[in-house]
């Protein structure tokens, strides 16, 4: 009997702990998006902005997440005079050669 309530508390744990990394995950997706979206001023995100900004620690993680819901985002690479390589990431619109590679590949754009 103690196994199997200790069992639900551990299963309990896991369905809670992952509803507050979806919702934690989600937020910094918006915060990303928001303020790639902006018009106003520089529209490029650093790691380093981010972190300092957000708080998002896995940024590229969550870029990837919003390119894989259709977010057209851009990865700059540059290389500063220590060597040391910062990435910033900017907002887009896809080429027609995009479109029709993920048409291609089977992926569709409506509803």
């Amino acid at each position: 009997m103690i196994c199997v309530l200790s069992e639900m508390k551990v299963i309990r744990y896991f369905l809670l702990l992952g509803v507050i990394m979806t919702k934690t995950s989600t937020s910094a997706k918006t915060k990303i998006l928001n303020y790639l979206s902006k018009s106003e001023g520089y529209n490029t995100l650093t790691v380093a902005q981010a972190r300092a900004k957000f708080g998002i620690q896995n940024v590229s993680a969550r870029i990837e997440e919003l390119r894989k819901e259709g977010n057209v985002i851009y990865t700059n690479t540059k290389t500063r005079g220590d060597g040391s390589k910062v990435k910033s990431y900017r907002l887009g619109t896809p080429t027609k050669a995009m479109v029709r590679a993920a048409l291609s590949a089977g992926y569709s754009f409506g509803q």
